[in-house]
């Protein structure tokens, strides 16, 4: 039987795409960590401002919010 499977390289290209995904995280965070301030001192129960259920630092909710953005443009 002959193996047909195009070889490529994967570690170069998994490099390639954890340092973009860091890179736009770096980017990115410093908007989502102003959006987290406001949503401190914003009052309760303003919709997308609604303080989250669990308390986190607003340097980790920063960095969740933009990493769970950031996941969005590397799926497809």
């Amino acid at each position: 039987m002959t193996d047909m499977r195009l070889e490529m390289p994967r570690s170069r290209s998994r490099n390639d795409e954890r340092f973009a995904f860091r890179l736009l995280v770096a980017l990115t965070y410093p908007l989502f960590l102003v959006a987290a301030i406001i949503s401190r001192l914003a009052p309760i129960g303003r919709g997308l401002l609604a303080r989250p259920e669990g308390r986190v630092s607003i340097f980790a909710q920063a960095r969740r919010s933009s990493e769970a953005a950031i996941a969005f443009a590397f799926m497809g």
